[in-house]
């Protein structure tokens, strides 16, 4: 009797301790789901889509500052609207860049850079507006046009070069939130383990129970093992999240490869029509040299348009959204866990009873 009564008592133990080992687990690894999830959606996702934006922007703009000076209309309005708007919208971007970005103190230094390099392209802008306005045929303008699109487009230390360093800080950065800390795949079996201990030890004990004492089943441990699989099911979610994390950095490479591809569409437009300018006032034989530094490098796929470049946005915001809202369901954990530890009790100590 003394030996059946001090297993139903460590079987009492066992089991509460389990369950809150494996609540313990299932919050630990679901909150740390769900703070990647939280980061991934407001600064991991965002950071990349102000760098994408203002690249397009700058490349936007020196095509319209380019387009100004080959048809004369900067005589009129100066590099125009279309460029003003444009550069406006990079340091837009990279404002908010500087708020979002979570991918370290490089980015930051980058992102001061690349706004210091942007002030002295735009004064090399005006700088040629200002000369072209006194001569309309002056080499001062064209120098000063090249110079501003060199700043922008110098394979090394250039501003888009910038950008697409401090690009790839920031996709390197996504990847570490969906791989580093508890989102390691190993950290999975972290809360696994303990539940499959947990379930084993309710089997356990309800086979002991049924063997001990006749009866079949022990309703209040059936609840518990029912409350410990809704926690399993609980869980379901972490895997969801993570899943849908996966989606958006798959979606994010998908989206950085169509906007790159009507990024450099643009390019090569800008580069060309600033090539055939240039040309047209550089001395006899220059055109080829012009031509090989004005080249753009990339493959010419077709650019996706702008509906298409919508629609892919939009679905790394849903994934990464989707990701966040899914991820992390403590109280609906706890208060399956907490059911448990009140039916352990109640299923356990009237057999203890038995034994005063």
């Amino acid at each position: 009797m003394r030996t059946t009564r001090s297993t139903l008592w460590r079987s009492l133990v066992a089991l509460e301790l389990a369950l809150l080992v494996a609540l313990g687990a299932a919050v630990w690894v679901s909150q740390g789901t769900r703070a990647a999830a939280e980061r991934v959606r407001a600064h991991s996702v965002p950071s990349i889509q102000h760098i994408l934006a203002a690249h397009a922007a700058l490349v936007e703009a020196d095509e319209a500052a380019v387009d100004s000076f080959r048809t004369g209309a900067v005589a009129l309005a100066g590099p125009g609207e279309r460029y003003q708007n444009q550069i406006a919208l990079a340091g837009q971007n990279l404002t908010r860049l500087a708020v979002d970005s979570i991918a370290g103190a490089g980015v930051g230094q980058g992102i001061q850079l690349v706004q210091g390099q942007l002030a002295a392209y735009s004064g090399l802008i005006e700088q040629a507006d200002a000369h072209y306005r006194r001569d309309p045929g002056s080499a001062l303008a064209r120098a000063d046009l090249w110079s501003a699109s060199r700043l922008l487009h110098m394979p090394a230390g250039g501003i888009l070069a910038q950008l697409d360093e401090l690009l790839a800080v920031e996709r390197q950065a996504l990847v570490g939130q969906l791989t580093a800390g508890r989102m390691d795949p190993g950290w999975v079996m972290v809360w696994i383990v303990p539940m499959a201990v947990l379930l084993a030890l309710l089997v356990g004990t309800q086979v002991f129970l049924s063997r001990r004492f006749r009866r079949t089943f022990n309703l209040p441990l059936l609840g518990a093992t029912a409350a410990v699989l809704v926690l399993a099911a609980g869980m379901s979610f972490d895997f969801a999240a993570r899943g849908e994390l996966t989606a958006t950095r798959d979606a994010g490479d998908a989206l950085v490869d169509d906007w790159q591809a009507r990024t450099a569409a643009a390019d090569r437009r800008g580069q060309q029509m600033l090539g055939d300018l240039i040309a047209t006032a550089c001395p006899d034989g220059c055109g080829e040299t012009i031509g090989r530094l004005v080249a753009t490098p990339g493959a010419n796929r077709e650019p996706p348009d702008e509906q298409a470049l919508t629609a892919r946005i939009k679905a790394v915001d849903g994934y990464a959204a989707t990701a966040a809202d899914t991820a992390g369901r403590p109280t609906a954990l706890m208060l399956a866990v907490l059911a448990a530890m009140a039916l352990v009790p109640l299923g356990l100590h009237p057999r203890i009873d038995e034994y005063r």
